[in-house]
């Protein structure tokens, strides 16, 4: 009777370890999974060509990316300010069955283009052979950026800072009388709809196109643009400008750059609905 017993349970022993098994293994990804990154740079080496990408791989992919593409731009992987020593990927939170991983690649591009590029995906190489075309979100990527201001400066700005709640703020200054005309994201997709935007805490938080403009200036007269997240979800990789543009009373055009840059931080309940919405696989596929 204790022998019938011992295999009895050995056996739901086994049927265990083989049902937990399989449930693992029907978790895996196929390929890795790369967040939706809203993000401009460059391909100038003098200026700031190095990207931070994200992507979701299972825990035991050893794999390693070799280098990615966007057309005729390639991306390098780099060692960076906190890994300096190495170019692969670093593991920078662990889920059920998937890490969140980072890689630093240097762009380059193998032609005299004069014009942005803009792009939703990317061909990514990795080490074991392998090779995807990954959905990226947007990333728009210049010859050459130049964020300076061409005209005699009608906006100068002193004031600028970010929280790790998704909130930032940008104070401007009028050197001259002035209207602030125009608000907006350099993005085909419309992200600015996920910010609640104020200025100078006289406007309720609200999207972009409902604020009041113009907004006129006198000379030395401040406006601070503050925005944050609608809601506080942290799945999206930014770094971009918002173009801040308008007339001075004497009639010469201006445009000046508001940055928000932000990382991810995923929950398990991001990664559950990251992964439906990439790979059209349900949470109890």
């Amino acid at each position: 009777m204790k022998e019938r017993y011992f295999w009895t349970a050995l056996g739901l022993i086994a049927i265990s370890w083989i049902a937990n098994s399989l449930y693992a293994q029907s978790k895996q990804l196929e390929e890795p999974i790369f967040l939706d990154h809203y993000i401009e740079t460059t391909t100038d080496e003098h200026d700031h060509n190095y990207v931070i990408f994200y992507y979701l791989a299972n825990k035991h992919d050893y794999s390693t990316i070799n280098y990615i593409r966007f057309g005729d731009v390639e991306g390098f992987p780099q060692g960076d300010y906190f890994y300096a020593g190495t170019t692969g990927p670093h593991a920078i939170d662990t889920y059920n069955h998937q890490e969140l991983r980072s890689i630093t690649v240097a762009l380059r591009s193998f032609n005299d283009k004069k014009d942005a590029q803009s792009f939703n995906e990317m061909q990514v190489f990795y080490s074991d052979g392998r090779s995807s075309t990954a959905s990226i979100g947007e990333v728009i990527i210049y010859p050459k950026r130049d964020y300076g201001n061409d005209d005699a400066r009608a906006l100068e700005q002193p004031s600028s800072g970010s929280s790790n709640d998704g909130s930032s703020w940008d104070t401007f200054r009028a050197t001259e009388p002035l209207a602030i005309e125009k608000i907006d994201f350099p993005f085909n997709e419309p992200i600015e709809e996920r910010f609640n935007f104020t200025i100078s805490g006289k406007q309720t938080e609200q999207p972009l196109n409902s604020l009041e403009l113009p907004i006129r200036l006198e000379k030395d007269k401040s406006v601070t643009l503050k925005m944050n997240l609608k809601e506080k979800s942290f799945v999206n990789p930014f770094a971009f400008a918002i173009r801040i543009s308008g007339t001075t009373e004497k009639g010469s055009p201006f445009t000046n750059y508001a940055h928000y840059n932000s990382f991810p931080y995923l929950t398990q309940e991001d990664v559950n609905r990251i992964i439906e919405e990439k790979t059209g696989r349900g949470p109890d596929e």
